[in-house]
């Protein structure tokens, strides 16, 4: 049936000024299909305008949860603490495991901006760890294997990208030997698939040494103690350890609720555009 002008205007009542027309069209309810053509352009043009609004409010819910996700993602000392000695040889010679990650010993709290500045004071039984010496006075990795391994865990409380491994040494006044100058670190999430072998330089008493990982991904390291610096420096009849520490920040694993609310929103603009 055609539409009348009075059917028009009765259903489409006229703007009160030309200016208005765009913005009032998408105040007006919804017609059938049935509606006159012009009328169907206006249903048209107020389903796109709501398609790109809901697309902008998704867009900003996102960047949003990005913007989140970033600001935690500062570099930071992260916790050590909850650390275990699982090697064969033996030790707590000095003080437990515990106390190379506890800060004992360490002239200041550590932070990132002070890392590489902080010093250790000389071992004790209080703030430094240390094996045996199953090979007398002699190098205690030279021994057929009678010095066991030396090998200790940690889990983090959370997975992180690791940047930098830092160690203080054992020392006995100058002598050095004692020192890890080679190690290897297992790592992963959940398990320890993924390793790589490292080199630690020989540094004066109570100074700190620095290595690059790299950006490792990890929520568990394990470190084995492979070389001593026997011979480089007094001592290496054992192996000892002053302080560990990690450098890195929360890896950019997306919390499942965040996952979810993301895949949500995705979902949305895709019904939505098939409508």
């Amino acid at each position: 049936m055609q539409a009348t002008k009075g059917h028009l205007r009765r259903e489409f009542p006229p703007l009160s000024s030309p200016s208005e027309t765009f913005l009032s069209a998408f105040k007006r309810p919804r017609y059938p299909s049935c509606a006159h053509p012009s009328t169907r352009g206006v249903m048209h043009i107020r389903n796109q305008y709501e398609q790109h609004m809901t697309m902008k409010k998704t867009c900003l819910a996102v960047a949003s949860l990005a913007a989140l996700s970033a600001s935690s993602q500062a570099a930071v000392i992260i916790d050590a603490s909850n650390i275990t000695y699982t090697g064969s040889q033996a030790a707590n010679v000095l003080g437990p495991i515990t106390t190379i990650t506890d800060g004992s010993g360490l002239s200041a709290p550590l932070t990132v901006a002070n890392l590489n500045t902080v010093t250790h004071a000389n071992f004790s039984s209080t703030n430094s760890w240390a094996t045996t010496n199953p090979n007398g006075t002699g190098d205690f990795f030279l021994g057929g294997g009678a010095q066991g391994t030396v090998t200790f865990e940690i889990t983090f409380d959370n997975a992180y990208t690791i940047d930098t491994f830092t160690t203080w040494g054992y020392g006995w006044n100058a002598d050095q030997g004692n020192n890890a100058s080679a190690i290897t670190i297992d790592y992963g999430v959940g398990n320890y698939l993924s390793s790589t072998n490292l080199n630690l330089p020989l540094t004066t008493l109570g100074n700190p040494q620095t290595v690059n990982l790299g950006g490792i991904t990890a929520d568990r390291v394990r470190i084995t103690v492979t070389d001593n610096h026997f011979g480089a420096s007094g001592g290496g009849d054992r192996v000892g350890i002053a302080e560990i520490a990690f450098v890195g920040d929360v890896a950019s694993i997306p919390e499942p609720s965040a996952t979810a609310l993301i895949g949500l929103g995705g979902l949305a603009l895709i019904l939505r555009r098939r409508k």
